[in-house]
């Protein structure tokens, strides 16, 4: 098994626990607020459910990405480790961030997981395009 298998098999675990306990969150506030459906106007409900949705949006791209990155050797095992490990912790910043209400904290953790991703296409591109046979 090579490094960088272990480390997007790692980070997506990760990322599944952080995702669940998210969820749980959500199931536990519909059922405290008795909302079926919708976010029943609880501020705190809505913040909890897009704390989980963001994170399920960016961290499906981030998998995807980590595993063409790691499918294509489009970059090292260390720099796969520190890409996936900022990821990782600008999510969990991200939420304390929505949870907590500081906005620019959450701003800095979305920015961080933006580049994160931006660098892993680059560097797939990159590769791709390198070996390209015209």
């Amino acid at each position: 098994m090579s490094i960088n298998f272990s480390i997007t098999t790692t980070t997506t675990a990760v990322l599944a626990l952080l995702l669940i306990g998210l969820s749980l969150n959500v199931s536990r506030l519909r059922m405290k607020y008795r909302a079926t459906y919708g976010d029943a106007g609880q501020k705190e409900l809505v913040l909890a459910i897009r704390a989980h949705g963001n994170t399920l949006e960016q961290s499906l791209l981030f998998i995807v990405l980590l595993a063409g990155a790691q499918m294509a050797s489009a970059v090292g095992g260390y720099t796969l480790a520190v890409t996936a490990s900022v990821f990782v912790v600008s999510r969990a910043l991200y939420c304390i961030a929505v949870f907590t209400r500081q906005l620019p904290l959450r701003q800095l953790a979305h920015t961080l997981s933006v580049l994160t991703q931006l660098a892993l296409s680059m560097a797939i591109a990159y590769v791709a395009a390198t070996r390209i046979s015209l």
